[in-house]
């Protein structure tokens, strides 16, 4: 009989994320099933127990998915009233959000102390939590207390089936075309992109942003007046591959928050699947090849003209366009792909006893 995985929690099932390691649950053979907190994230289990959860079939293992800080507690009371391990996939602590990113909240105030100890008792209650990066598996070791033994790397990835090379028109005798494309979240950096478009206006280098957020309206007035720079319209999710392969690179995080240096961007794993060339600044939770490989140009965080000057130097090989494409693609597929993320899922279930190695 298969073995059954419940997700837990108010979450998006639809998010790159978890439909990357959905899908790759059943292609190991589980069965996934999900249970949307409605209420109170904080009493999921009483709205559980009031809604029949206990009356379906037992799960081999609960998984409490992306940023749902406030449905641990509930799904660890659950689980364990029934013998049942559970992972939880943070990707962000919320205390480094408020602190450390968006910078809204010092350290030292009681409000950011509260919220500290808050997140350390939750990240205290699953049997692994799983992160992104190895930078944010020392960040969580270092920071919220969780033994190194508990926690493990499972790289973001993203959907292949949307994810791929498209065909385009051959390109004309056009500008350089260069995209950002995301959520315009602090470590991305946008300012810096802005920037190094203003360095390049007079050398046939096109900008493009695509995305929204919170800091859209931000960027967009920093870019005023500047010549080469477009905002394009929103497409459907599906149609943004098409968008990527109409351009030339695509650009990564460069922010310099502490977040930035431990992240690798949804944005790098979706244009090296579509074989794109892409520029960061550097995570040491990159596999090591990244540095030896072509297809990524890492910069300084926060440096405008190291990213124009990494665009002016795809430019000015881009004779051999074709080799670039080449090895993005084949990057992507030995060290970001959902098979390799597949062997470490596989990996962390091993480790519970729920897989064999």
């Amino acid at each position: 009989m298969a073995k059954r995985v419940l997700w837990w929690g108010r979450f998006d099932p639809g998010y790159s994320r978890n439909r990357v390691y959905a899908a790759l649950f059943r292609e190991l053979g589980w069965e996934v099933d999900y249970f949307f907190v409605k209420a109170w994230p904080r009493f999921g289990d009483v709205e559980a127990f009031f809604r029949g959860l206990g009356l379906r079939p037992k799960p081999d293992l609960v998984w409490v998915p992306v940023a749902r800080q406030r449905d641990v507690a509930a799904a660890c009371r659950w689980a364990r009233r029934r013998g049942v391990p559970v992972v939880f996939d943070p990707m962000i602590s919320a205390w480094d959000k408020k602190v450390l990113e968006q910078r809204k909240w010092k350290a030292e105030e009681r409000r950011a102390k509260k919220l500290l100890a808050h997140e350390r008792k939750l990240m205290a209650g699953p049997d692994l939590v799983c992160w992104d990066t190895s930078c944010h598996v020392d960040f969580c070791a270092e920071r919220l207390d969780v033994p190194r033994e508990k926690l493990r790397v499972l790289l973001t990835g993203t959907d292949e089936q949307v994810f791929k090379p498209v065909e385009t028109a051959p390109a004309a005798d056009g500008p350089f075309k260069v995209l950002y494309h995301g959520a315009y979240l602090p470590l991305h950096g946008t300012e810096f992109i802005v920037e190094a478009a203003r360095m390049t206006q007079d050398e046939n280098v096109q900008w493009d942003f695509l995305g929204w957020g919170a800091y859209k309206a931000a960027t967009e007035a920093k870019a005023a007046g500047i010549r080469n720079v477009r905002f394009l319209e929103k497409v459907p999710y599906v149609d943004v591959p098409k968008v990527i392969c109409a351009h030339d690179v695509v650009l990564g995080v460069f922010g310099t928050t502490a977040k930035a240096a431990r992240v690798i961007g949804n944005k790098v794993y979706e244009c090296m699947a579509c074989a794109r060339p892409t520029i960061n600044e550097f995570c040491t939770g990159y596999p090591p090849e990244a540095k030896d490989c072509k297809a990524i140009k890492f910069v300084p965080a926060g440096d405008a003209k190291a990213i124009a000057d990494a665009v002016r130097a795809y430019r000015d090989d881009w004779a051999n366009r074709d080799a670039y494409f080449a090895e993005a693609r084949a990057f992507f597929e030995k060290h970001l792909s959902m098979r390799v993320i597949k062997e470490q899922l596989r990996g962390i279930l091993a480790d519970l006893g729920l897989e064999k190695r």
